[in-house]
């Protein structure tokens, strides 16, 4: 049966672009956050981070976790991959081990019920852009969906489209697709002729439909450092990566690149899952992950672009292309409509399980 679920207004979670670039000032560290960490002695505590592992999780371990450790005197410990399913497990059986923990848009929106609610007296959320302030957790990135391929294997003819990817013929061998209900449906649905605008919201019919034609051409990975490595070793010629992972391969000389067309943009967010043990120095560290220094490095590290304004003069120039939020790249694609998967994700994640088993 073909969804056709009213999708909420996002109207307040407007696209910031590379305007900011030339309003944002410098910001060190927020006197908001020295006065926080006066006011309460964390020395000597400790946390849990838990994110998704690999160039990601290391990056932020660099530009959030060893600053708010040597401003803090925390011991910041370091856990994951972040999986849906264990933390509602978790916080349901009253006894979650990860204090902050990095997840989707898509997955706060749909799972508000399992996350603190922020205490902005101690969470300065005053200089981030408020499209990514939530009630439960503040935004950390900005990032895409891409279009990537190997270019020893696909040569000059590098796919543009979803519909390429999805192009056996014209692209001959396996490709790396997401193991998820989101960003499947989408590019699915891109690929059978949908235009961007025209998405939401998603025909869930359609796009399994379309899925039906590649099923058996598809390595499907379940997190993104799996993902890169398919691309480096050279198992698939194209496929669906992270700007920021995509970033990382060609960086350190994999001959990995992607293309800016259809890309779909999301926001990570950091949040506090609930009855969290050290919810308290939770709460300190993610005013500190919020800092415009923090936030800078963390995309001059994976190209990963920051929520806090003030971070972008200090983002590298060769970094600034990769960026999912420069204008042009906003104009070649689209943000998610995380209002539709709040009020979709559990029934059509069900039915992704009983299509990939069928």
């Amino acid at each position: 049966m073909t969804n056709n679920t009213k999708t909420p207004d996002l109207s307040r979670r407007t696209f910031m672009t590379t305007s900011l670039y030339a309003t944002a000032s410098v910001v060190a560290l927020g006197s908001g956050t020295r006065q926080a960490f006066a006011a309460t002695d964390l020395s000597g505590r400790q946390m849990v981070f838990a994110s998704w592992g690999g160039s990601y999780q290391a990056a932020q371990e660099a530009a959030y976790c060893n600053p708010f450790m040597q401003s803090s005197g925390v011991s910041v410990i370091q856990d994951g991959p972040m999986n849906g399913s264990k933390l509602r497990t978790m916080v349901e059986a009253g006894e979650p081990i990860w204090d902050v923990v990095d997840v989707t848009d898509t997955f706060l929106f749909a799972n508000e019920e399992l996350f603190e609610d922020l205490d902005f007296d101690v969470v300065d959320a005053s200089a981030l852009d408020q499209s990514y302030v939530h009630a439960k957790g503040i935004g950390c990135i900005v990032w895409s969906y891409n279009i990537a391929f190997n270019t020893d294997i696909v040569g000059e003819n590098t796919p543009q489209s979803w519909a390429d990817v999805f192009d056996v013929e014209k692209f001959p061998g396996k490709r790396a697709l997401r193991d998820r209900a989101y960003p499947m449906m989408e590019i699915a649905l891109m690929a059978d002729g949908v235009a961007m605008e025209d998405l939401y919201p998603l025909d869930i019919d359609r796009a399994f439909k379309k899925l039906d034609t590649i099923k058996d051409h598809v390595i499907w990975y379940t997190s993104n450092s799996a993902c890169q490595q398919l691309f480096v070793d050279g198992e698939v010629g194209v496929g669906v990566m992270l700007n920021g992972r995509t970033f990382d391969v060609n960086n350190k000389g994999a001959p990995v690149s992607l293309s800016w067309n259809q890309n779909i943009r999301s926001v990570d967010y950091l949040v506090i899952p609930k009855g969290a043990p050290n919810a308290e120095v939770a709460q300190h560290f993610m005013n500190s992950a919020a800092n415009a220094e923090n936030q800078a490095l963390m995309a001059n590290t994976l190209a990963f672009a920051p929520v806090n304004p003030a971070a972008f003069p200090l983002i590298e120039g060769a970094v600034l292309p990769w960026l999912a939020t420069t204008q042009e790249n906003v104009d070649r694609g689209f943000l998610i409509d995380a209002g539709f998967w709040r009020d979709n994700l559990d029934a059509v994640t069900e039915r992704w399980t009983e299509w990939k088993l069928s």
